[in-house]
């Protein structure tokens, strides 16, 4: 009896059906819908064949096996096409019991589309206990025709490859693939694609249950490996993470012919044939991504919140585009000073953060730039002075998108051939190393490797130590890392709030802690401080928590802000680094921000210590140093630092990043900790940016937690999120993308009537406002209501015009709220900038200030019940329609032109207080 088959007749008396499939198991058919959910039970017992493909000891349901639910999930509901599907997390079957899986088919849409989930989770829990979604994607579209493998086989002129040691090498990574998994048979090159065979072994069984067998598609993967650019069969395994496009056209078969070509970026494409070169499916697009999963078990404590920065390859092509005229150059090293001896010193961060503030404040002074101001660095990964810019230049980008770009620059001359074209490719951050063009991505980090344990006996350093992060991490170290010896700083050391209390606290777990007043940033403070460690119980592990706030826009600030927030970060950092070096540290961590990182508007100075931090890491690790320095996302945990840090986010990615709880963010410092340790790096290598996939230890790492829904429906994350923004569906997002344009506003705005015109963009700009203050809708919002009166400080002045700009598709003044200081008078300025605004302008007007006297009117109405009273009213309101015609001067206040004019401008006491006097109501 077939796996998925056994409980056919329970099936039957409980009114589901059966869908016949070895993974699908049973389907439920929506009431009033045309929707479907399957469910069945995996486990490594009931489907042996899935035990076979595992990683580091983990059974992993391979991407084939999720795609192949998908694909007879579809089949079962008349869709033959798979359009897209994403995963999301990967599917692991527990050493012993199973996992429930559903898979959940929606109904069709406008578009001919049905929405699909992959849920699932372990058998042994409560009822009510959540599930996790594994992948996403919609089924239906066009079916593509299939495209030949090769009229000939071997193909002409393909070069065969030598597959000998390729399942070894992958079982030396830590990929254990069993017989029934190790299909492929020979690989043939020709030119940038690959050709293969693939089969399953002769003694496999139920090889016709399935569409396609995911054991075979797993292994027509296996030839990706051999791709140019990919290393061969020496390369790290990759796994599928999103398909496009995805068509079966025969089922059943055992053997493939295989045809893998690049089809843009990093995506590939793949079609395959039986022995007779008839088609047995196609992939239109497959993305795969290297996989560094040795841990993957700990991603239920962490999930997907733990993240690095990995450079990606961007094709450029250098052409007539011209030469960026607007360029801050800080490419040029001090002539006769080594590279070791001019990389990361803090004045020398202040001077570079100082020279470029001063030039991006001058460029945003010209309300509209014509061009983008072009800022070049070089080796600013390992250059904490240089990557401070990165992080000022990042939070300048959110809060002014379009109008700054950084550039990382080597010295070579293909390089610099290339900046046009890269600046005119649109990306905000860009590294030029070696004639090669890459971009930074956030990417998914899982642990790996096992932290050095802390000695009992050694003495643990934690800056800003009484304050509530660092309090958090002294109990983490205490109870779970086994620390008892601590030395906790702060300014106010003992005398700090919450002190006495917290080493009460910790005296209690069995630590002995000393807190110290410190200014951490001041040479000789911190040098008795590390000198007064006592010999005994050494120094063994730094964490530097320690830091202040001056927020600001970027046009705000100045060198005194900027060093505020840097004498606790940034010098702390350097003194501790200086003073600790020699010394056989377990660990040296720096409390760094995402902010630095993603660039949260309102943050500039803030971004360029912490990015700063971030690089300081990497030059100690480039060194052979212990270095780990984390960009915390947000806490939930509210102190004076989270708090602010929670504000900050107020108009950017306040939706998008939510804050970690206490456990999320110690278990992520855990998870860290893990990774830490020296990296395989070496001092003399490339100083630059550019870093790939894998290797050992990344130096930076960002907790973060983001909310991908979000992400995706902002529409325009910032590039460094891009990857991590879940596919929408293709007509969805085209369908956005018309509705966002400039143009297509434009066109329904001139569609309408002058009146309507002012009111439908009015709407737009209310709702905008709304987003900004985070209200959930704009009943609360008047037109005339002032933007100060509705608290708007410069953050949201900025994030309301980005909203706009993206909106309509203008480019617009940073000082355009206070250009335009209410909401109807900012619609009156669009209109003009959108080419609607003097077209019938009088006639719009005229119509806005008949609804302003019709409104009062009404109220008016309400308030004289009595016949007399509403005499007096008419012959009032006769009276001043003839004041109106009897003058056309503007400069009269009887004219119909100044009086409009007031009404557009009036408040409600103003146009009451007219009426009164008008309508002889005093």
């Amino acid at each position: 009896m077939k796996p998925g088959t056994q409980a056919a007749t329970d099936i039957s008396a409980v009114g589901l059906g059966q869908s016949g499939h070895p993974l699908l198991g049973a389907v439920v058919l929506l009431p009033d819908s045309d929707g479907a959910v399957f469910t069945n039970r995996l486990s490594p017992s009931s489907q042996p064949w899935l035990a076979e493909h595992s990683v580091a000891g983990t059974v992993l349901v391979p991407g084939t096996a999720l795609l192949e639910l998908v694909v007879r999930a579809g089949d079962e509901l008349g869709e033959s096409v798979v359009s897209e599907l994403v995963v999301e997390a990967p599917l692991v079957l527990p050493e012993s019991g199973g996992v429930q899986v559903r898979v959940t088919v929606g109904e069709r849409d406008g578009a001919g589309l049905r929405s699909v989930a992959v849920h699932s989770r372990t058998e042994d829990v409560r009822p009510d206990a959540p599930w996790t979604r594994h992948v996403t994607g919609f089924l239906g579209g066009a079916r593509p025709l299939p495209t030949p493998v090769s009229a000939q086989w071997p193909p002409s002129g393909a070069e065969e490859l030598p597959t000998d040691g390729f399942y070894d090498a992958q079982r030396a990574a830590g990929f254990e693939f069993g017989p029934l998994f190790q299909g492929l048979r020979r690989v043939w090159a020709a030119g940038d694609e690959v050709f293969a065979e693939v089969a399953l072994p002769a003694d496999a069984e139920g090889t016709a249950d399935f569409l396609l067998h995911p054991a075979l598609l797993d292994a027509a993967l296996h030839a990706a490996a051999f791709l140019p650019g990919r290393s061969g069969p020496d390369a790290p395994a990759r796994l599928p993470f999103a398909w496009d496009a995805v068509t079966i056209h025969a089922t059943g078969a055992t053997a493939l012919r295989v045809r893998v070509r690049p089809s843009g970026g990093d995506d590939i494409a793949v079609e395959l044939a039986d022995a007779t070169g008839a088609p047995v499916a196609s992939i239109g697009g497959l993305t795969m991504r290297p996989a560094d999963l040795k841990l993957l078990p700990g991603r239920e404590t962490t999930g997907d919140m733990l993240l690095r920065t990995e450079w990606r390859p961007l094709a450029v092509t250098a052409g007539a585009q011209a030469r960026p005229s607007a360029v801050l150059d800080l490419t040029a090293r001090d002539a006769g000073t080594a590279v070791a001896e001019s990389v990361a010193t803090p004045r020398r961060a202040r001077d570079l953060v100082a020279r470029a503030l001063e030039a991006i404040q001058r460029h945003l002074a010209d309300p509209v730039p014509d061009e983008p101001l072009v800022v070049l660095t070089r080796g600013a990964r390992r250059d904490p002075a240089m990557a401070a810019v990165w992080g000022l230049v990042r939070v300048a980008q959110s809060e002014n998108p379009g109008q700054v770009v950084v550039v990382d620059l080597d010295d070579a001359a293909e390089s610099r051939g290339l900046l046009a074209a890269a600046v005119a490719s649109g990306e905000p951050q860009l590294a030029l190393h070696a004639g090669s063009v890459s971009v930074p991505r956030l990417t998914r980090q899982v642990p790996s490797g096992t932290a050095r344990a802390l000695d009992p006996e050694g003495t643990v350093l934690i800056t800003g130590g009484t304050g509530t992060l660092g309090a958090l991490v002294a109990r983490r170290l205490v109870v779970h890392h086994g620390v008892r010896r601590l030395l906790l700083t702060s300014r106010r050391g003992a005398d700090a709030p919450g002190a006495p209390e917290l080493v009460a606290e910790l005296t209690a777990l069995g630590a002995t802690v000393t807190v110290a007043a410190c200014d951490i940033g001041d040479p000789d403070e911190a040098e008795r401080l590390v000198a007064g460690v006592p010999a005994e119980h050494p120094l063994t592990a730094v964490i530097h928590s320690a830091a202040v706030l001056d927020d600001g826009v970027v046009t705000a600030l100045d060198p005194a802000r900027v060093d505020t927030v840097f004498a606790p970060k940034v010098d702390g950092a350097w003194q501790l680094h200086r003073l600790t070096e020699h010394l056989d540290l377990a660990a040296f961590v720096l409390f760094s921000s995402a902010s630095g990182t993603v660039g949260n508007a309102g943050q500039g100075n803030y971004a360029a210590a912490n990015a700063f931090l971030d690089a300081l890491a990497e030059y100690r690790a480039a060194r052979g140093l212990p270095a780990l320095s984390l960009a915390w996302g947000l806490w939930e945990t509210a102190s004076e630092m989270t708090g602010a840090l929670l504000a900050g986010t107020q108009g950017h990615l306040k939706q998008e990043v939510l804050a970690m709880t206490d456990e999320e963010g110690l278990a992520l410092f855990d998870a860290a900790l893990r990774g830490t340790g020296r990296a395989d790096l070496t001092a003399g290598a490339d100083d630059g940016l550019t870093t790939t996939a894998g290797g050992s230890a990344p130096a930076v790492l960002v907790p973060i937690k983001l909310n991908p829904a979000a992400l995706a429906e902002a529409g325009n994350p910032p590039a460094v999120l891009r990857d991590l923004v879940p596919r929408s569906r293709p007509a969805a997002r085209q369908a956005a993308d018309a509705a966002a344009t400039g143009d297509s506003l434009v066109d329904r705005l001139r569609a309408l009537a002058p009146r309507e015109r002012f009111a439908r963009l009015l709407d737009a700009v209310l709702a905008h406002t709304a987003a900004t203050l985070g209200h959930s809708g704009t009943g609360a919002l008047d037109e005339r209501q002032a933007f100060k009166d509705l608290g708007f400080d410069s953050l949201a002045a900025v994030d309301l015009r980005n909203r706009v700009a993206a909106g309509t598709g203008l480019r617009l003044p940073a000082t355009l709220v206070f250009d335009y200081p209410n909401p109807g008078a900012l619609t009156e300025y669009l209109l003009g900038e959108l080419g609607l605004g003097d077209e019938d302008a009088g006639e719009a007007a005229a119509e806005r200030a008949l609804d302003e006297v019709r409104r009062l009117t009404e109220s008016l109405g309400e308030l004289l019940t009595g016949p007399e009273d509403r005499a007096r009213l008419a012959a009032g309101l006769r009276r001043l329609a003839a004041e109106w015609h009897a003058s056309d001067d503007p400069r009269l206040p009887g004219s119909p032109a100044a009086d409009a004019a007031d009404l557009e401008s009036a408040s409600d006491d103003d146009i009451l207080r007219l009426a009164e006097a008008e309508l002889d109501l005093s």
